[in-house]
């Protein structure tokens, strides 16, 4: 019971920082399930994969809620998200087919991946948090540029379960100079597109390694029914949230929280 509590748990957090940051509850799931997958005696060979793919199906949950919030109060840019998304895909399921899911990616690698991008967009997001005040909007963009954006979080998105936002968002926002909150909502539209191609994906490959637990695929109902009712619960909240919040607040806010799974992932490679 107490572990069905904490995956619900994670959920609800998942969620709340989806709505609100617009990255996907990604920066929560990769943190709690590798600790559900060793409890429940996922064979350690393929952490990693498992994490990835019950990632991006609790990310493709929050990302759907908190878009469905951003498309009531007609804030939906359909065409920068199908630009983005179609790219995004790609780079993803090539990613998946060719590198995630091999003998290659271990849960070292994974957790070194994620480490060195979180880092990245760490630096970028303290970087520009201070220009937010004073920040104007242009529409100075091209197709090309979004496609680039999309290849950068697809493969980001496939490498850790993240969703692709932690591209998306500084991409749009410096990149683009698009208002950081209209950015965060075509990235959760793109989250949304590119994780569930990628989740179809991983409900028909082969794992490499025998597990006894029920599954399809790489992905695990028992395991991820509990965030997913933690996401939905709270992702609307997230969204009305971020209305409220100061664009620079919301960049520090996903500051921390950058900080946080760094540290996790470095105590786990030591």
């Amino acid at each position: 019971m107490d572990f069905y509590f904490l995956l619900f748990l994670a959920g609800l957090i998942g969620g709340l920082i989806s709505g609100l940051l617009g990255v996907g509850g990604g920066i929560v799931y990769i943190v709690i399930l590798p600790i559900a997958f060793q409890f429940i005696g996922i064979p350690y060979e393929e952490i990693a994969q498992f994490t990835i793919a019950n990632s991006l199906f609790g990310t493709f949950f929050a990302g759907l809620f908190a878009t469905y919030n951003h498309f009531k109060h007609g804030e939906f840019f359909p065409k920068q998200i199908l630009i983005i998304s179609f790219s995004s895909i790609i780079a993803g399921l090539l990613s998946l087919h060719f590198i995630v899911n091999t003998p290659f990616y271990s849960k070292e690698v994974f957790n070194i991946v994620v480490i060195f991008l979180l880092g990245a967009m760490l630096f970028s997001t303290l970087f520009n948090a201070k220009k937010q005040a004073n920040f104007v909007e242009t529409t100075n963009r091209t197709k090309r540029l979004m496609s680039f954006t999309g290849l950068s979080a697809g493969l980001t998105a496939s490498l850790t379960g993240l969703g692709g936002g932690i591209i998306i968002i500084p991409f749009l926002n410096q990149g683009f100079k698009m208002g950081v909150k209209k950015a965060k909502a075509i990235s959760l539209g793109v989250i949304t597109i590119t994780s569930l191609a990628m989740v179809i994906f991983n409900l028909f490959q082969t794992p490499m390694q025998s597990i006894e637990v029920t599954h399809t695929g790489y992905i695990l109902f028992q395991v991820t029914i509990p965030l997913i009712i933690g996401t939905l619960l709270t992702a609307r909240w997230g969204v009305r949230l971020s209305r409220k919040m100061k664009a620079s607040a919301v960049s520090y806010l996903f500051s921390a929280f950058i900080i946080l799974v760094i540290i996790k992932k470095l105590i786990e490679l030591l």
